[in-house]
């Protein structure tokens, strides 16, 4: 964010407030995006150079106006220098919460530290699993937090490899219990959101399918893309 610049994105978010959804996950760029798959990866270089907090704040304030809550996705490995500073100007940027990929494999250590810098501020850390996260890791996440879960349907974004969906919601609502539980990650298929749907997920969350057509200026293509996996989540 903003990607590929700002007059682009701000037509795109434009578009896309003036539709059904909840939660906006706007990305915070950085240089070690791990988790991410090829087609996010090569956004963060070029949103690097047009961002600040000052326009995070303005992209959350209008999202806001629409009636919308607003989580960043951001890794641990940008800001584990600088915890205070920088989860000071996401609460002041008015965002509810965040989401960071990289706190439970590469930061394990940190996960009470960082979740007790979060409630300081009054924002939410949003726990990240997958379908390789220990059962006793995400039992004493769901202990150092309250909001709800995001859990990977793939090892990374845009990335699509044989999963068991059944199971996997299964699993993470047994453990889970009533918590609201959205899944991310290689999602782009209205057959994906339905079979989640059907089997307990509370919400889906998509980015990679969308971002070719940002790049190509195509609103028409993005706005049909994006009432296709509509339809898997309101049918």
């Amino acid at each position: 964010m903003p990607y590929p610049d700002r007059e682009t994105f701000q037509s795109f978010l434009d578009d896309l407030l003036g539709m059904r959804f909840d939660y906006l996950e706007i990305g915070i760029p950085t240089e070690k995006p791990y988790y991410d798959g090829p087609v996010i990866r090569r956004t963060h270089r070029k949103a690097m150079e047009g961002f600040s907090f000052q326009y995070l704040k303005e992209v959350v304030n209008i999202s806001v106006s629409r009636g919308k809550k607003n989580y960043a996705l951001v890794y641990y490995n940008h800001f584990h220098e600088s915890v205070d500073e920088f989860l000071d100007n996401i609460r002041d940027s008015g965002l509810d919460g965040a989401i960071v990929p990289d706190l439970l494999t590469d930061y394990y250590d940190e996960r009470e530290y960082l979740s007790e810098q979060f409630r300081k501020r009054k924002i939410s850390l949003i726990p990240f699993f997958t379908s390789s996260t220990p059962d006793r890791v995400i039992i004493e996440m769901l202990d150092l937090t309250d909001g709800w879960i995001y859990h990977g349907l793939q090892p990374s974004t845009g990335i699509r490899v044989p999963v068991s969906i059944d199971k996997m919601v299964a699993r993470i609502r047994s453990l889970c219990g009533n918590r609201e539980i959205i899944f991310g990650f290689g999602i782009n298929s209205a057959e994906t959101i339905s079979d989640l749907k059907r089997y307990g997920a509370d919400g889906i969350a998509v980015g990679s399918s969308l971002v070719p057509y940002i790049e190509s200026n195509d609103h028409k293509g993005f706005s049909s893309e994006v009432r296709m996996l509509q339809g898997g989540v309101y049918d």
